[in-house]
């Protein structure tokens, strides 16, 4: 009597098993280094400041600095929300004011313009803090032309106008600001493979998709 030939079949069988075994070990190896969806919405949580020189001269650029701390000193006492959402509804109303305490610096003349837009950051760190490089919501402050150098910082969680923190502190700063805590290590591990892989690969998807 003649047997059936059971080889190929079985062999071809077991080829695919192996295969899709090993693409889950490598899955599962690499998918901690993979952020997950929500870690993109930390570019949701933070409100940038941005002040434009009106020129690279010496004055000029000694001007931006006054402008900065004038305005930060007027956003510092004026800025009560805590979260992102209710903390751009209170700049935009309080735009004329945030002109005001900046102008009341300026020679006359000399106009400044405050604006909240979307705008493109590169990487910053700011202490234990660094954020990739993406599209922010931001409070723009243009002086005179606007066409000197720059300064940027953190308006919202409020990283220019309080004391630095550090540790638990600063890890709830943040995450009371609507940060999740996946988030917040993102930002301030650089000690961890796991936290750095999913930084860039935030960055990089962000600047393909914005």
């Amino acid at each position: 009597m003649k047997l059936p030939r059971y080889g190929k079949k079985y062999a071809s069988g077991g080829g695919a098993v192996a295969a899709v075994c090993a693409a889950l070990l490598i899955f599962a190896a690499i998918s901690p280094f993979f952020p997950a969806l929500s870690d993109f919405g930390l570019y949701d949580n933070v409100i940038r400041l941005h002040v434009i020189a009106n020129s690279d001269t010496d004055e000029d650029q000694a001007e931006k600095l006054r402008v900065r701390d004038a305005v930060l000193d007027f956003v510092d006492g004026a800025l009560t929300a805590s979260n992102k959402t209710d903390a751009k509804d209170e700049l935009e109303r309080i735009l004329p004011e945030i002109e005001s305490a900046a102008g009341a610096i300026l020679p006359d003349g000399r106009a400044v313009k405050a604006v909240i837009t979307n705008e493109r950051y590169p990487r910053k760190s700011y202490g234990a803090v660094t954020l990739p490089a993406g599209t922010y919501t931001s409070l723009r402050v243009i002086i005179g032309d606007g066409e000197g150098h720059n300064w940027w910082c953190v308006l919202f969680p409020k990283m220019c106008t309080r004391p630095a923190v550090s540790g638990e502190a600063l890890e709830r700063e943040f995450v009371d600001a609507g940060f999740t805590p996946s988030q917040y290590r993102i930002i301030t591990d650089s000690s961890d493979r796991r936290y750095t892989v999913k930084f860039r690969i935030i960055e990089i998807i962000k600047s393909l998709f914005g």
